[in-house]
């Protein structure tokens, strides 16, 4: 780098200060309104780190979100669309994993691999596919496999957080149980499809169940008279 010895003066730039492989580089005060906003935004980011992160004076945006959230599902009934959007929720997300390692690991296992019950990571599912599904598995139960009823214990806004972890952890295709039941197209794993009746046309044999003709040539007179009544006018011969 070189300084010119006498600096030269840019229209627009103003006074050369500096000069680096034919780059000239000018020295020019920045507006006051620009460093207010620079220094400002410092500012606010110190305050802001103390406030939310050090001393949590203020809720931060996500955990507001989730608590409006939950306020606005309490008063309505569950619903696909409102079950994904708190699968979408970490915090919903993760007050459901807590609830899940509580009452469902010991079933499903830590990572829902399946242990007594079913993977809950693979894409099969024995019980329906839909978020309202599982959620009327988790608080209704299935009696004949041993899944409990958890609605009355756990209460509604927990069986929304499960059913928002369990959604968050689908296809995730954790290592553990075989799979089990159908995908969202009704295909067992085998990529036989168990809900489809048997089709009876599919499995009839043309040849021993068509209909014979047991009279191929039928007579179309069964009854002929063999002796039809003479013209009386030719009287007796």
């Amino acid at each position: 780098m070189s300084e010119p010895q006498q600096p030269r003066v840019d229209p627009i730039q103003g006074p050369i200060k500096h000069v680096y492989d034919g780059i000239e580089e000018a020295d020019n005060e920045l507006p006051r309104w620009w460093l207010f906003t620079f220094y400002g935004a410092i500012v606010f980011g110190i305050l802001y780190w103390f406030g939310y992160h050090q001393f949590e004076v203020g809720t931060m945006p996500r955990e507001a979100y989730a608590l409006a959230l939950e306020a606005q599902s309490a008063g309505e009934p569950a619903s696909d669309e409102l079950l994904l959007a708190l699968a979408s929720d970490p915090g919903s997300v993760s007050g459901g994993q807590a609830l899940f390692l509580t009452h469902c690991s010991v079933c499903h296992g830590d990572q829902a691999q399946g242990n007594i019950g079913p993977n809950l990571t693979d894409a099969y599912w024995l019980h329906g596919q839909t978020p309202l599904e599982m959620h009327a598995v988790m608080r209704d139960g299935v009696g004949d496999s041993g899944m409990p009823a958890w609605g009355p214990s756990l209460g509604e806004s927990a069986i929304r957080k499960l059913v928002a972890y369990v959604l968050s952890i689908r296809n995730t295709n954790v290592a553990g149980k075989e799979p089990q039941g159908v995908d969202h197209e009704g295909v067992a794993p085998d990529g036989s499809r168990p809900d489809r009746e048997p089709d009876p046309e599919a499995d009839s044999d043309p040849e021993t169940d068509s209909d014979p003709d047991p009279d191929p040539d039928p007579d179309p007179d069964p009854d002929p008279d063999p002796d039809p009544d003479p013209d009386p006018d030719l009287g007796d011969g």
